[in-house]
């Protein structure tokens, strides 16, 4: 386009296009794109002389931005702009596989420009922060953006399966949401289970030596990743920053990193978002829906979408709602419903070894429900087809959590204890695996049988002070269980002869008796345990320890239903005995 065209495109019949005379008296910028060949330094600025004449005696000319693009220019402004590269590759057939620039991340049916439905359930929750109240949705993402914003800083978001992560991500970069959302020309998105290719690490190291500024998302992202991309990402010339996201972060806290939880949503959101995926479901439906799902939106969509036209699930039992979620328009397979009770009964499982070797996984699954570790394989594959089965590397998992907690608790009726022990308990990684599994089923009465003995006279986790890290691991997986045996099991030693020596030893179970002292029945208990620990230790060597005790007794965000008058006595108390 030479720079006669250039006149007669913008002044036709010598009269300036209306549009551009809007775009000058609101300050924009007309800029031409040609992609038809390279433009010399002279004939560029030819191109932009006749652009300004083209302008000459319109309203505001002065304020009205022009230029002009040849291909090497828009191919050098890409370059420029990391985060859409992704974007320019996949229009031209030539896709990074497994990157993704700004976009519907969350879920493929709903557009980029779906409303983020907010909540003001306080349901993010920073967790190396010297706080015990949550954020509403809105306030953990302007938290997590300030984060974003700075160079080399690293942020990892954690929650179950299902709760809305991916989503809280992408909302971060969208400018309807909140104040100053981040810029999403930044934005570098994958799904490791995906297999990106460049991985996470070399396009990490990439961006930092090129000193390119841009915002990472590894999404299903295990703590090794996360560990290895916040060295890279932290080097002083770096200006990448990362947000990682899992399902789960275990005990792990990395270093350098802002870790935030993100708790299920409010059962209204839950319904908004169901008939908004769902227009032609009722409301009591939705309603219906969004109670069972218990704040998860993966499994509430799941379920709406064995809704028929004209059908309704308002009146069906939780098991009906259970079985319809767990089907989803198949036919009643048992073979395979066995095969998802047994896998819920642990955490996670390595799911790719067939081998009958000591320390092979899927073999000591099938075996507790007679089936051949490939029977097994061919199973959680069928369960990871209707999105019941999560993948990361070796490892697989049913989730959401909702989903598996129903499935072990019938798997304890099913499968004999005897068994469970033969078969889980003698694998170090299975059976902390199984425990923390166990520490969701407080309703079950096997649950609670097994952990009471455990915990009893003669089970396994009887001496509390003499357990290794595996058995300490393991006892506090199974406290919710069965508190108030939990707590006997510590009153035995703390309160026995060899008390001193006891509460050395019992000094790293003061998080978890604060926790018991929710329960107004136990907290008097649960003080007379930590007062026992702490006057023991060395106070100004323990200042966590003894402002968790204190926090007992704020009159708001205590963590305790114990009443004012429970705590004014122990006070009292404590007073009187005092030096």
């Amino acid at each position: 386009m030479p720079a006669g065209e250039i006149i007669d495109e913008m002044r036709p019949m010598n009269v300036i296009r209306p549009s551009i005379q809007n775009l000058a008296d609101q300050s924009g910028a007309y800029i031409i794109v040609s992609s038809q060949g390279s433009t010399a330094d002279t004939a560029l600025t030819s191109r932009r002389d006749a652009m300004r004449s083209a302008t000459a005696g319109v309203r505001n000319a002065d304020a009205l931005l022009l230029d002009f693009y040849d291909r090497t220019r828009v191919a050098t402004w890409v370059r420029s702009h990391e985060g859409l590269i992704p974007w320019v590759r996949t229009l031209v057939g030539l896709s990074i596989p497994g990157w993704q620039s700004y976009g519907s991340w969350a879920y493929a049916p709903d557009a980029v420009t779906a409303e983020y439905l907010l909540d003001e359930k306080l349901r993010i929750h920073p967790v190396k922060r010297e706080t015990d109240q949550g954020l509403s949705t809105l306030q953990g993402i302007q938290q997590i953006r300030d984060e974003l914003r700075k160079d080399r800083h690293v942020v990892r978001l954690v929650g179950l399966s299902g709760v809305g992560k991916t989503r809280l991500v992408q909302a971060l970069f969208d400018d309807r949401v909140g104040k100053q959302s981040l810029d999403p020309s930044l934005a570098l998105y994958t799904n490791m289970a995906d297999g990106p290719d460049p991985q996470p690490i070399g396009l990490a190291s990439n961006l930092v030596a090129a000193r390119t500024r841009a915002i990472l998302v590894i999404d299903n992202c295990p703590p090794d990743l996360h560990h290895r991309l916040s060295e890279v990402c932290r080097q002083p010339e770096s200006e990448v920053s990362v947000i990682t996201v899992e399902y789960d972060i275990r005990e792990d806290e990395p270093e350098a990193t802002e870790v935030f939880t993100l708790e299920s949503s409010s059962q209204e959101l839950i319904e908004k978002l169901v008939r908004r995926w769902f227009p032609d479901i009722s409301q009591i439906d939705a309603r219906t829906i969004a109670e069972f799902s218990g704040g998860n939106a993966r499994i509430a969509i799941a379920l709406a979408a064995t809704v028929e036209r004209n059908e309704t699930v308002a009146g069906l039992t939780d098991e009906q709602l259970f079985q319809r979620l767990f089907l989803q328009r198949h036919t009643h397979d048992e073979s395979l419903y066995l095969a998802a009770q047994v896998c819920s009964l642990v955490y996670s499982f390595e799911g790719e070894d067939i081998s009958d070797t000591d320390e092979a996984e899927l073999v000591r699954l099938g075996r507790l429900i007679g089936k051949t570790p490939q029977d097994l394989y061919r199973s959680v594959a069928e369960l990871k087809r209707r999105d019941l089965v999560q993948q990361r590397s070796v490892w697989r998992a049913v989730l959401p959590h909702a989903i598996a907690n129903r499935l072990a608790a019938t798997a304890l009726q099913n499968v004999p204890y005897v068994e469970i022990e033969k078969l889980l308990m003698t694998s170090k990684r299975l059976i902390k695996s199984f425990s923390r599994r166990l520490g969701y089923l407080h309703a079950s009465k096997e649950a609670v049988g097994i952990v009471k003995k455990w915990l009893g006279s003669g089970g396994w986790l009887e001496n509390v002070t003499r357990l290794d890290d595996l058995g300490r691991a393991i006892f506090e997986n199974v406290a919710p269980v069965a508190p108030e045996d939990v707590l006997a099991a510590l009153e035995r030693p703390l309160l026995g002869p060899e008390d001193e020596e006891a509460a050395k030893r019992c000094k790293d179970y003061c998080d978890l008796l604060r926790s018991i002292a929710y329960d107004a029945a136990l907290f008097e208990r649960c003080v007379a345990l930590l007062v026992k620990i702490l006057t023991t230790q060395d106070v100004e060597s323990n200042t966590h320890r003894t402002q968790l005790f204190v926090s007992l007794f704020h009159l708001i965000l205590s963590g305790t239903h114990a009443t004012i008058e429970q705590r004014v006595t122990i006070i009292k108390s404590l007073l009187a005995v005092a030096p």
